[in-house]
């Protein structure tokens, strides 16, 4: 088995664990035998120097999002401020949506000690994405950073509302075209205008 497969397999196996027991409560010995490695030889410090490591690891490569996920690099390929806003909407539904089942163990997370700050370091590279994208709005130019990030929380603020609120009120559901379609005409408009 190459080492690739072999840190695949062990982020796979304690994913699955994390999800099914919590954190705390997985062990590194367990993890090792659900990865199909003996338990206690020390092959899952040839790939992690720690749970916590794993952890990070195993939440970037499959629970959190990244600029490059949401395609924020592309979204001028889209021709209008309005579709790039539709195209940025539905990116974080399907994302909320693929982190369902991950819910309780997200929730851990924030609770443990590090939690914080790896929810702070995940959220960094998209905010910075969403910075890097509403600059170029006439809106955004000559804005103070702290003014950017201001507009950003505000504009996306609205849909997370919104998807959460649609997430534990199956009503809202049937709100979601006219709430996407309402959200990106406001803010498209305010965006472009100078």
């Amino acid at each position: 088995m190459s080492k690739v497969n072999t840190k695949e397999r062990i982020m796979q196996a304690a994913l699955e664990l994390f999800m099914a027991d919590g954190y705390q409560k997985t062990s590194i010995a367990k993890i090792e035998s659900a990865a199909g490695l003996v338990p206690r030889a020390g092959a899952f410090y040839r790939h992690f120097e720690s749970k916590e490591a794993l952890l990070i690891a195993a939440a970037k490569a499959y629970v959190s999002e990244t600029p490059e996920d949401f395609g924020l690099e592309r979204l001028s390929d889209y021709g209008n401020t309005r579709a790039e806003l539709v195209a940025i909407a539905l990116k974080y539904e399907q994302a909320m949506e693929r982190q369902k089942p991950y819910a309780r163990l997200i929730e851990e997370i924030r609770l443990l000690d590090f939690g914080a700050d790896f929810q702070t370091e995940l959220n960094s590279d998209m905010f910075n994405g969403l910075v890097a994208w509403i600059s170029e709005k006439p809106a955004a130019k000559g804005l103070a950073a702290a003014q950017t990030a201001a507009l950003i929380l505000t504009i996306i603020g609205g849909w997370m509302t919104y998807l959460s609120m649609s997430q534990r009120d199956s009503s809202m559901a049937a709100l979601r075209d006219t709430m996407l379609n309402q959200w990106a005409d406001h803010w498209a408009a305010h965006l472009d205008a100078s």
